[in-house]
């Protein structure tokens, strides 16, 4: 072997070239299944029912276990086997060195949801579900122990019998994950209920005697069919709790009033445009989430209910928001991102209790003066996506307890000097997607900040000080102008995370192996010509993506990354050869090398992809240790 190093063919394997490594197992996630995670809101939660069985309101479903086609792990496809031994026909090895074939795929079960459906179902044959579930004999031994409680959920329910009315000191009745399309009138015999879940099933109404319902505290219908809400419930003056996620209404009418008590309303995912001014009467109001509808403005009168903590408006199309809003003294969470709001009431300087700020996605240019700085409780700040050119009015005192702040995808064209000067608690700054040219001369004051993003910018240049940000261990300083990196940067000793894609870098400082934590380091899309040798100081790395640049080849030292689990070399077109030691990545699981010439590896093997390239280097290696 008068060469050391192997190489592969032509360009075009893409896909034969990208590869993962190990055996996957692929989750199934069903789309549209309900999850009830908003503010007050039940989760899904496991339920029993009066049988005893236990019932989830979530579904889970399991998919098969897949084998990978493409494996990079020591066996290797015994079609590929004969590429190898002719490729090494110089080389010697033991039978037992012999590449086996792969397992057979294993069979799949596809899960499909179809519309209305609360689960998915398989594609393949049907199994026989016996469903010996009787309602009526659940009702009768419910009646005869005089239960209090009675669920029964997901239990395929099309109607409920009249006997229910029998089951007269019911105070909690569960029906989630049914098949109801409407309710027995002998419901409004249950005159002691004060729980009522019937939700994720097909109603479009409730049956007007429910309203002898008097002691009813909860009634939960999220995911039916309702295109208005029951007039039934404007009737349950007891109500404390009222959630109608996810159906279809339109409208809320003036007679939502009535319903003084309330401390917890939802109408999140509905179709509401408008909210009436009788929404001012829910003065017990703690709770109130109309998220996810179509909102084009918030009544005055929302200034009086005084006793809300948690306001959802989020995901509509507001405007404009009412100056009563800062009548809202007890307002610790407002949800105002994804609107079309331009501009935001100077009232709102007296909801001093807000702890999360986030007004994404909007149109807003500049905040009222000072707003910021009267929020003494902020701990996140989200101006993300909205039209800023600079920085809220407010000084470095309106950043005091703040914890957070995301100025993602704005205008912002520069960081004032000193404006973290009093960030004690600073520890994410995103100022990606603006047009920073360059960063303030006090950079070294920012020594709390653990992730810092500064990706897609103007900036030429990282100042020597980044050294003195030593908390930091997330640094995403990808798509600027970079033309280096200071040698100082490997005095981040707890830095993890080092994105430095998409710039003009031709080559790496040393001292970047001194970053012995970091685990992902991206210096794809650059003009690097090398990896320096360093690089083999940093064993935790698990990810490497170095593609797109102009690498003549591959230091040894890499195969010192014992925790690497993906490399990514493709598309540098003067890479001959890879080097030997790279075999001596155990843990490497996917590895790019799509469009690198590789012309000193056998092009039988490199067309036969990267498993079988790390399988030669291996045997290669063996044999130039045996010579």
């Amino acid at each position: 072997m008068a060469n050391r190093r192997a190489a592969t063919p032509n360009k075009h394997h893409s896909s034969a070239n990208t590869e993962r490594i190990a055996n996957y197992c692929d989750d199934y996630v069903p789309i549209g299944v309900a999850s009830a995670m908003s503010v007050g809101e039940p989760p899904a939660v496991a339920h029993t029912n009066y049988e005893g069985r236990s019932m989830s309101n979530t579904p889970s479903f399991t998919d098969s276990t897949i084998s990978s086609e493409h494996s990079l792990s020591s066996n290797t496809s015994a079609s590929n086997t004969s590429a190898v031994r002719g490729a090494m026909s110089s080389l010697s090895f033991s039978e037992d060195q012999t590449p086996k074939s792969q397992p057979p795929l294993q069979s799949r079960h596809v899960m499909v949801l179809q519309p209305d459906q609360n689960k998915p179902k398989p594609t393949g044959s049907k199994r026989q579900t016996a469903n010996s579930f009787d309602i009526a004999k659940a009702i009768q031994k419910c009646k005869e122990e005089a239960g209090q409680r009675f669920d029964v959920s997901k239990s395929q329910l099309t109607n409920l019998p009249s006997s229910i009315r029998e089951l007269s000191c019911l105070r909690e009745l569960y029906l989630y994950q049914n098949k109801l399309v409407q309710l027995p009138v002998e419901l409004g015999y249950l005159t002691e209920l004060q729980m009522l879940g019937v939700s994720e099933n097909s109603l479009t109404g409730l049956p007007d005697s429910l309203k002898n319902l008097r002691k009813l505290r909860v009634l939960d219908l999220r995911h039916n069919k309702l295109s208005e809400i029951p007039p039934v419930v404007y009737q349950l003056t007891s109500l404390k709790t009222l959630y109608l996620r996810f159906n279809r209404i339109k409208l809320v009418d003036n007679d939502i009033g009535s319903l003084s008590s309330l401390t917890m309303l939802s109408l999140r995912e509905n179709k509401i445009d408008s909210l009436p001014n009788a929404i001012g009467r829910l003065t017990n109001l703690v709770g109130l989430d109309v998220s996810y509808n179509h909102l084009k403005s918030i009544p005055l009168d929302i200034g009086s209910c005084t006793q809300l903590q948690s306001l959802d408006l989020q995901h509509n199309d507001l405007r404009q928001l009412p100056p009563s809003l800062g009548c809202l003294k007890a307002l610790n969470r407002l949800g105002l991102r994804y609107n079309q709001l331009d501009s935001l009431p100077q009232s709102l300087a007296g909801c001093s209790q807000i702890q999360e700020f986030n007004i994404e996605n909007n149109n807003v240019l500049i905040l009222p003066d000072g707003l910021l700085s009267s929020l003494v409780n902020l701990s996140s700040v989200t101006l993300s996506r909205n039209k800023f050119d600079g920085f809220p009015m407010g000084g470095p005192m309106q950043f005091k307890s703040v914890t957070s702040l995301s100025m993602e995808l704005n205008q912002v064209t520069n960081i004032p000097y000193g404006i973290f000067s009093q960030a004690e608690c600073l520890t994410k700054l995103n100022m990606s997607i603006n047009q920073l040219s360059s960063l303030p001369l006090d950079i070294k004051t920012w020594n709390k900040i653990v992730e810092l993003n500064l990706g897609t910018n103007l900036l030429t240049r990282i100042p020597d000080d980044i050294q003195f940000m030593v908390s930091l261990e997330v640094l995403l300083v990808g798509n600027n102008s970079l033309r280096r990196i200071p040698g100082t940067i490997g005095a981040l000793k707890r830095l993890r995370v080092l994105d430095l894609e998409e710039n003009k870098l031709d080559q790496l400082p040393m001292e970047i192996g001194h970053l012995s934590e970091l685990t992902r380091l991206v210096v794809q899309s650059n003009n690097l010509t090398s990896l320096p040798m360093a690089i083999g100081n940093l064993r935790s790395l698990q990810y490497l993506s170095a593609g797109e640049n102009n690498l003549l080849a591959v230091p040894r030292e890499v195969g010192l990354l014992r925790k690497l689990e993906s490399l990514y070399i493709n598309d540098n077109p003067n890479l001959q050869n890879l080097p030997f030691e790279l075999a001596q990545c155990a843990q490497l699981q996917i590895m790019s090398i799509e469009n690198c010439p590789l012309n000193e590896i056998p092009g039988e093997v490199v067309n036969g992809g990267p498993a079988l390239v790390i399988h030669y280097l291996r045997l290669a290696q063996e044999e130039w240790g045996q010579g």
